[in-house]
């Protein structure tokens, strides 16, 4: 949960995963698999 939807300042107000996944898309050779962003959670 902490990783997909609570945004850190250090982090440009992003999440995580937000920011795992513009770095993927900048460094795509340090990466073997694809990061997903799953869903939340249910309510």
């Amino acid at each position: 949960l902490y990783n997909h939807h609570i945004p850190q300042r250090a982090l440009n107000h992003r999440t995580p995963i937000q920011a795992m996944k513009d770095w993927q898309t900048t460094h795509p050779q340090l990466f073997i698999r694809q990061v997903r962003n799953h869903a939340g959670p249910d309510t």
